[in-house]
Order: structure tokens, then C-alpha cells, then sequence
């Protein structure tokens, strides 16, 4: 029985979790493997995209190397999750010869204290309100829960499997509109 367990133990240690990277399917011309190492470089006129794998995530970032601002609009570009559902993209300038950064999917929003605290005991706190002192002042506690309420789940979404997204990036540059579709599939590495 005590072998059993701890060949069980072993097992699970040597798992792991499953590491994921990702493949440019389409345009054919642009395949390529988005590692974790070193980035992976692909161009579509006017813009240089630089790819990158980074805890399971693909981190995308868009080069202008033109001396015009060119704004990425959100609203009319979408990632396409693998469930079908089309999400849209927080819009953004991005400047002359300079880059902006994607994370795909978007990391969700997270509330925490940052502050440092010290704990004993189980199950008890106790502050300036439970005195009832009257220099606690209540507007300037930080607050003890938060949760972002995505009332649609469109900007936040899981990329979850051996599975593809589809990425439409739309640009105004000057009067000119460009598009920019991607496939991206997800792999187990």
C-alpha cells in the first residue's frame, strides 16, 4: 500500500502540467511555430508582428515602423474562440515607430491586496470598525472583495486544447482601412 501511494506521488510530480505553443496555419505564406525561446517574426504591409509563446498564452505584438499613427480598431477586429464565439478587441493607437501588445486570450482582471499583512489564528479580524473608533475612516480602506462582472464573457475568453482561433485585426491608417486575418491553432507540447 505505502509503494502504491508513493508511486502515485512520483507520477503526478513527474506530469507536470501540459505546456502549450502555438502554429500560424493561415495565410499559408506566413506558417510558422511561435515558441517560447525566441520570437517569431511574420510581416503583413505595413506591419511587423512579433509572435511569442509565454505561460501558455500567445503574446502578439504589432510593429509600426511607419511614421504615421496607425490605430488598431477594436471594434471592428474579433478573435474567434474555439467554441465558435466571436470576441471582440480593445482598440488602440499605436504610434509611429513604436509597438503594441496583445495577450491572447486576455488575461482576466484581478483585485488583491498588495499590502503587507500578518496573520494568527483562524478565522478572526478585527479593525478600526469592530472598536468603533471614530478616526477610522471608511473611504480610505481598500476594498475587501471584487469581482469584474463580464456580463457577456466578450472580452474574456479561454483558449482551452488542441484547438484554432481565428484573428481578425482591422487598422485606419490615415483614410486608408487594412485587414489582417490570422489562424492560429494551439499545441501540446
Amino acid at each position: 500500500m505505502k509503494s502504491l501511494v508513493s508511486l502515485m506521488f512520483i507520477s503526478l510530480l513527474l506530469t507536470g502540467c501540459a505546456k502549450y505553443e502555438y502554429d500560424i496555419v493561415s495565410p499559408a505564406d506566413l506558417r510558422t511555430h511561435i515558441g517560447t525561446k525566441s520570437d517569431a517574426v511574420t510581416g503583413v504591409d505595413p506591419l511587423a508582428y512579433r509572435w511569442r509563446t509565454v505561460d501558455n498564452r500567445l503574446v502578439l505584438r504589432i510593429f509600426n515602423p511607419t511614421n504615421d499613427p496607425i490605430e488598431l480598431l477594436g471594434d471592428k477586429s474579433t478573435a474567434v474562440a474555439p467554441s465558435g464565439e466571436s470576441h471582440p478587441l480593445r482598440g488602440q493607437t499605436i504610434a509611429p515607430q513604436s509597438h503594441a501588445k496583445l495577450i491572447l486570450p486576455p488575461r482576466r482582471p484581478r483585485v488583491y491586496n498588495s499590502g503587507p499583512t500578518f496573520g494568527v489564528g483562524v478565522g478572526m479580524h478585527v479593525d478600526g470598525r469592530d472598536r468603533g473608533y471614530p478616526y477610522y475612516n471608511d473611504h480610505l480602506d481598500e476594498p475587501r472583495y471584487l469581482a469584474v462582472y463580464d456580463d457577456d464573457n466578450a472580452l474574456y475568453w479561454d483558449w482551452n486544447g488542441e484547438t484554432e482561433v481565428r484573428l481578425t485585426l482591422v487598422y485606419q491608417r490615415n483614410q486608408e482601412s487594412l485587414r489582417h486575418e490570422f489562424v492560429i491553432r494551439r499545441r501540446k507540447m
